[in-house]
């Protein structure tokens, strides 16, 4: 395992999903910034590595499917957990537990994201 020295953990700024597997709590982080730089991590991980696959978070955030899910746990833990490496993330991942890691992510993506109509509308000030 490979600790990355920039990791901001002690941000208490920073979104907290946890999400429970085989009993130890990990925690996702769904902030832009955050995501950015675990995909571009896990990016020059992979190149290190030999390895063809480039991991693109903006196609597999909206699609929810078997491999994205895979893909986004690995980014999102990777802020709070910088001691996993992409391999020891996906290898977290079970049939047993893959419907509760995605409805976290769901849960987080809600929370980052939160619908248009729910924004709260700029007034001009003064008002």
């Amino acid at each position: 395992m490979m600790k990355r020295a920039n990791a901001p953990t002690n941000n208490p700024a920073l979104p907290r999903t946890p999400v429970v597997i085989a009993g130890k709590t990990y925690d996702l982080c769904f902030d832009f910034a955050a995501l950015g730089r675990a995909e571009n991590e896990i990016n020059a991980e992979l190149a290190r590595a030999g390895i063809a696959e480039r991991v693109n978070l903006l196609y597999a955030l909206p699609v929810a499917n078997l491999r994205n899910t895979q893909l986004v746990f690995a980014a999102a833990v990777r802020t709070f957990h910088p001691d996993l490496s992409f391999a020891e993330a996906l290898a977290l991942l079970t049939f047993d537990n893959l419907w509760d890691v995605a409805e976290k992510i769901r849960e987080a993506w809600k929370t980052a994201v939160p619908e248009a109509d729910k924004k709260p509308v700029p007034t001009a000030p003064g008002k």
